[in-house]
């Protein structure tokens, strides 16, 4: 990896992305990013809390954070019933073909820019699933991906990204749900140290969510510990670091 890679001489790379348009996300998410001079990636779907606090989100846009595609109804791939499955048979993308998905997404793309304004974005694969399609044909999406965004999240690896090769429709992200502050310095310093990319997923801050949050307090740590860093460690949103990564290949 070429030193001067990265800008300012940062050695790698990180984006915070949150998942699901949720209130914490623009009560309590952004207000704490900005107060540490960051940015992230809020992939927000048809939700509620768009709807009503459409202002509060437009201004986050203009604020400097990312609003990423979600997709409209957060469709995710079931090949077999699960228990106390909360995934309607409609919204399976077991049943969608690419016309059906790019009408989603590119409705998902008109909806955003409407608060924004923005022409380019990427997309959060929901439930980080890359297939459509019955299961005897199934087929991948990133080629329909390419066709509507900058690059795209994709599968849950949970390990960095190589810069120089990763797939740009398909960047790989790390579950930061459920982890603290030890977990996720580990993880970014382990991608500074080969020069690499993370992409973190987060859903819930605070309390409420149980299984998908992480404690307020572990989570302004970590934006602590980024603001102090920002010489060694690039974070920005995702449609901010692909777009350099696409520029400098």
């Amino acid at each position: 990896m070429p030193e001067t890679f990265w800008p300012h001489g940062a050695r790698g790379a990180v984006s915070l992305s949150y998942d699901d348009a949720m209130p914490c996300h623009r009560e309590l998410v952004a207000p704490a990013l900005e107060a540490h001079g960051l940015h992230g990636t809020f992939y927000a779907p048809y939700r509620d809390d768009l709807v009503q606090h459409t202002a509060a989100w437009r201004a986050m846009a203009a604020a400097g954070h990312e609003l990423g595609n979600h997709s409209l109804f957060h469709p995710c791939r079931r090949e077999r019933p699960v228990p106390d499955d909360w995934l309607a048979g409609w919204n399976n993308l077991c049943h969608f073909d690419p016309d059906r998905l790019r009408g989603e997404l590119g409705a998902a793309n008109f909806m955003l820019s409407l608060l924004d304004g923005r022409a380019q974005r990427t997309y959060g694969n929901t439930c980080h699933d890359v297939w459509i399609g019955p299961p005897e044909s199934r087929q991948r999406i990133e080629p329909l991906l390419a066709q509507l965004f900058v690059a795209a999240r994709g599968e849950c690896l949970n390990r960095p990204s190589d810069p120089l090769t990763a797939d740009l429709f398909n960047l790989g992200t790390t579950g930061g749900d459920g982890g603290d502050f030890a977990q996720w310095q580990a993880q970014i310093e382990q991608a500074e140290a080969v020069g690499g990319y993370l992409l973190l997923t987060f859903h819930g801050v605070g309390e409420g969510l149980r299984r998908l949050q992480v404690d307020s307090g572990e989570h302004q740590r970590l934006l602590a510990w980024l603001q102090a860093s920002a010489g060694e460690i690039w974070t920005a949103p995702v449609v901010e670091v692909a777009g350099w990564i696409r520029d400098r290949r």
